[in-house]
């Protein structure tokens, strides 16, 4: 039998009310391009079958690495070394990972190990386990959880390339929506020289995976990847977010040191409902504005010459919408700023006295890894 859904209608349907929990073991093989949305039971079958024996060809090349080899392979003992720190401090609270000799701790550093055999580019990045971690708590099968995390990996690769050339776009498109929307909140940040939005990285990086709850973050993550509109959802629901801490940031008047920690306590206290319906207001009520600047309409949004009416919306319809400010009137012109280079998020950097924004901003990617929020 085939999975009975057309791809288009499933999506929009868990988008616009989440999936029942039951039923994500089922349905997030589709989501993640395991399966074809088509595909039928006998299909299925046969392509796990494949994967398994891809798997384990996989699993095997780095497993059969001799040890005349290893000393000859720096780039290998790198990535071992990075993948076996990581594992070690990822959501290790759970019961799922608790304890010494954890064997589902040691299955995230098989199927990573294995991850970087089948992607030989990119290897290991820190902050991929922060992903993989929740597919395998779901899924409690390494085959299934492993293929699930290839096909997530698909869609934010970029996110660690070295060049970091993805999420500095992100985040210059995260500050030109946070000038359109709320030009006080962005003039203070500017004046404390957070325009860089640095403090927003790891929200970007790994998909908000540390700001929930673990039961509420594989509900965000399934509408991040069946958002039907052609735009990076991520963006909007991170300035939904900074919209809606708007006021302590302000009249507290933070620095950056000040609004990185702000930031940073934030994490497993933002309630996803309140975000949610906040994210498709503010969305829609950007959408609908006449003069959207240029780079927000053809870049963020990317309207182009769609009709606006083409995306009035019934999604999140059982989700309370919040109010939430309306856009100030569109400017003439949205500030292009040239961001400056991001550190290298794998790297700890401490100095002495005090640091300047770069340098908390990697320990705050850091401290990611550490499991710290």
């Amino acid at each position: 039998q085939s999975s009975g859904i057309n791809a288009e209608y499933g999506q929009d349907r868990i988008f616009g009310g989440g999936c029942q929990p039951d039923l994500r073991q089922q349905l997030w093989p589709f989501l993640l391009n395991v399966y074809p949305w088509n595909s039928t039971l006998e299909e299925r079958a046969a392509i796990m079958e494949e994967r398994k024996n891809e798997y384990e060809v996989l699993k095997n090349q780095w497993k059969s690495i001799t040890p005349m080899q290893l000393k000859r392979f720096s780039l290998y003992r790198d990535r071992e070394a990075l993948v076996e720190k990581d594992v070690l401090r990822t959501d290790r609270a759970l019961d799922f990972y608790k304890g010494e000799n954890n064997q589902h701790v040691a299955d995230l550093y098989e199927m990573l190990m294995t991850y970087c055999q089948y992607n030989f580019d990119l290897g290991y990045v820190q902050g991929m386990s922060d992903l993989l971690s929740p597919l395998y708590l779901l899924f409690k099968d390494k085959l299934m959880a492993f293929w699930a995390f290839v096909g997530y990996m698909d869609m934010v690769e970029s996110h660690f390339f070295l060049d970091q050339q993805k999420i500095q776009g992100k985040l210059s498109d995260l500050s030109s929506l946070v000038y359109y929307c709320d030009s006080e909140l962005y003039n203070h940040l500017e004046k404390e020289d957070s325009s860089n939005f640095f403090f927003c990285f790891r929200w970007l990086l790994i998909n908000f995976k540390r700001e929930f709850r673990d039961e509420d973050i594989l509900e965000l993550w399934e509408v991040i990847w069946t958002c039907p509109y052609n735009t990076d959802y991520t963006l909007f629901i991170a300035t939904a977010i900074l919209l809606q801490e708007r006021a302590p940031i302000i009249e507290k008047k933070m620095c950056f040191a000040d609004i990185l920690r702000y930031i940073n306590d934030l994490s497993q206290r933002i309630d996803l409902r309140e975000v949610l319906g906040n994210t498709e207001s503010l969305f829609h009520n950007i959408r609908s504005q006449p003069d959207i600047p240029f780079n927000i309409r053809n870049n963020i949004l990317r309207i182009e010459d769609t009709p606006l009416s083409s995306l009035g919306s019934q999604h999140n319809a059982g989700r309370s919408l919040q109010n939430v400010p309306e856009p100030e009137s569109a400017r003439d012109n949205v500030m292009s700023r040239e961001q400056e280079g991001l550190c290298d998020p794998v790297t700890v950097c401490e100095q002495d006295g005090s640091r300047d924004p770069a340098s908390l901003l990697v320990e705050n990617v850091s401290n990611m890894s550490l499991g710290q929020p």
